[in-house]
């Protein structure tokens, strides 16, 4: 799954992360809604609702965590 922010930077998220999202099919995964003013998703067929914010927060949770394991190194 890519998400493009207005900046224009690309955050790039495996569907597999999410495991509602994991289990849908094709067809379901194709049926989402922007909400909260884009800075969200919603899968009606699923009922999974993402947002932005825990994107970001993901993230920064991988810079962070291979900043660690690089310095740890």
């Amino acid at each position: 799954m890519l998400i493009v922010l207005n900046t224009t930077a690309v955050l790039h998220q495996k569907i597999s992360t999410y495991p509602l999202l994991k289990k849908g099919t094709l067809e379901q995964l194709k049926n989402y809604e922007l909400i909260s003013n884009g800075t969200g998703v919603h899968w009606a067929d699923i009922d999974e609702d993402l947002s932005l914010k825990g994107f970001l927060q993901d993230e920064i949770r991988k810079i962070v965590g291979q900043n660690f394991f690089a310095v740890a190194s």
